[in-house]
């Protein structure tokens, strides 16, 4: 599965950023590809119970909040959420693309 880049480098842009490199674009990719996937696989299991074969919209509503709140305080792993946020914010304080990722790599620990 991939994600157009260019969609994810207008909503970088959208919020402030004037430029935005490819690793910046590429980075951000990848993990929304990564939670989009966790997302679907979810609604999925909900439409699966639910028995339906169709995804609808609020199967995705409720992978989406199981998503934010199934996450254990000791994985400290970060929501998407918190993720485009660290982005924006660190781009609207002018930081380049090496700090951004040093924030992802800290996010990950």
């Amino acid at each position: 599965m991939e994600i157009p880049k260019a969609p994810v480098k207008k909503i970088i842009k959208n919020v402030g950023a004037e430029r935005v490199s490819a690793d910046a674009v590429d980075a951000l990719d990848e993990y929304l590809e990564d939670y989009v996937e966790e997302v679907s696989k979810k609604a999925i299991e909900y439409a699966k119970y639910a028995k339906r074969k169709t995804v609808k919209a609020e199967d995705i509503a409720l992978a989406i909040d199981n998503t934010k709140t199934s996450e254990s305080p000791d994985e400290n792993k970060p929501n998407i959420v918190d993720v485009i946020k660290n982005v924006f914010e660190s781009v609207s304080e002018g930081k380049g693309i090496d700090e951004i990722i040093k924030s992802f790599k800290k996010m990950e620990k």
